[in-house]
């Protein structure tokens, strides 16, 4: 039995599975097919949308992992799962360890379930650790500092926005794009005000710290247009493109493995 250590990214619209050793083996879409007469999953990722494609009114196509919380908590265990079993094969004692990177906002239950689903696939061990914390970590961001800096986690239908500082946030807040896209001038105005509404709620002190640092952006909407720029623009902050934007949370996910296995309990991230 090998024991296997990976990390994996739920984002909304997207998942992502980083090996160690390996590097990025999974990154397909966020999606589950199931039997529209019995709810039973067929399958998920580019299968998926291959199957909806192909058997159209027998198959039923939901995207169960949601902005803030999961959009469907039993659809997204069944996806979980599946996700798993395709990295270490259904041997019911596989010994791997895993850490998940999910959204800042989901609830107490929601990481629960997915941590219970984590456990009964055979794992040895699962993590679990917020999608901005795993983004910082997997570009390389001196996310121990005790100096703050924002970071702005962008996906074409979503966005996380967190203040980043001593390996925790300090706030955070989930988003959806409006009427339009993050491109926009109403999307990069709600961008925008949640920056500021998060650098406002700093001490005097801390805000001018953060500003100093930039915003850090990343993820797959990063590189939409000139969201950048415009959300330079609108803060007065400096954006700051990071390391590998697309994957850098898939990433993070696996070094913070790594760092909970060299480190033990005194090295443990924010966890929760």
């Amino acid at each position: 039995m090998a024991l296997r250590r990976f990390g994996i990214e739920l984002s909304p619209d997207q998942f992502a599975v980083w090996a160690r050793g390996d590097g990025l083996v999974i990154d397909e879409p966020a999606a589950l097919a199931r039997q529209r007469s019995n709810g039973r999953p067929l399958a998920f990722g580019l299968a998926a949308l291959e199957l909806v494609a192909e058997r159209g009114d027998e198959v039923e196509l939901s995207w169960p992992l949601g902005v803030e919380e999961l959009a469907d908590i039993g659809a997204a265990e069944q996806f979980l799962r599946q996700v798993i079993f395709r990295v270490v094969g259904r041997l019911l004692f596989s010994r791997h360890e895993v850490m998940l990177g999910v959204s800042a906002d989901l609830s107490t239950a929601s990481r629960r379930a997915l941590l219970q689903v984590a456990m009964a696939s055979g794992a040895r061990m699962a993590h679990m650790m917020d999608l901005p914390l795993a983004a910082a970590l997997g570009a390389g961001l001196p996310i121990a500092s005790w100096t703050p800096f924002p970071l702005v986690f962008l996906l074409p239908q979503a966005a996380q926005v967190a203040i980043v500082c001593h390996e925790g946030l300090l706030g955070h807040r989930a988003l959806t794009p409006p009427p339009g896209s993050w491109e926009s001038e109403a999307g990069g105005a709600v961008l925008a005000a949640t920056v500021n509404s998060l650098l406002d709620d700093l001490t005097p002190a801390l805000r001018e710290q953060a500003a100093e640092s930039g915003v850090a952006l990343g993820g797959r909407g990063s590189t939409l247009g000139q969201v950048g720029d415009r959300l330079a623009g609108a803060t007065g902050v400096a954006c700051n493109l990071l390391a590998d934007p697309t994957h850098c949370v898939a990433k993070g996910t696996e070094i913070a493995l790594a760092r909970i296995e060299s480190l033990g309990s005194e090295g443990l991230l924010y966890l929760r």
